[in-house]
């Protein structure tokens, strides 16, 4: 009798190498930030509560970039690749995650009250990005 564990194996293996060449080792994936430009993403939280950053990197996974407090200005610290447009957050290994949608949203709850922040993609555009946050206390809107 086959496991969750063992199902969710199996499943991963078969589309993995369906899609040819082999599944994707970790060992294959670039790391660090070298030939990358650094992407600031500077947050000013000007509402009366604190907030909380992250990304999507994969369709179901996320990430968390930081926390902004009521007041305060954070620079969430993203990479990217000039030459595609790909913006990229770095995990605790360097391993390059392809940001796929940035948000903040207020603390506790910021899928549910966010705010979706828009990155320069296309090639050659490396320009850094500013918002200002602020909640009504139900929602943020960055701008």
């Amino acid at each position: 009798m086959l496991s969750l564990r063992n199902t969710t194996a199996i499943l991963f293996l078969t589309f993995g190498l369906a899609g040819g060449g082999g599944p994707v080792l970790a060992a294959d994936a670039e790391r660090g930030s070298a030939g990358l430009a650094a992407l600031a993403v500077t947050v000013d939280n000007t509402g009366a509560m604190p907030i909380d950053c992250g990304a999507a990197v994969a369709h179901w996974f996320s990430v968390d970039l930081g926390s902004v407090p009521a007041g305060a200005t954070v620079t969430l610290p993203l990479w990217r690749d000039d030459a595609g447009g790909t913006v990229y957050t770095l995990n605790l290994h360097g391993d390059r995650l392809p940001v796929e949608r940035l948000w903040c949203g207020l603390a506790g709850r910021s899928w549910a009250t966010r705010s979706e922040i828009a990155l320069p993609r296309q090639a050659g555009a490396a320009a850094d990005v500013a918002v200002a946050c602020s909640d009504d206390g139900e929602r943020l809107s960055c701008r």
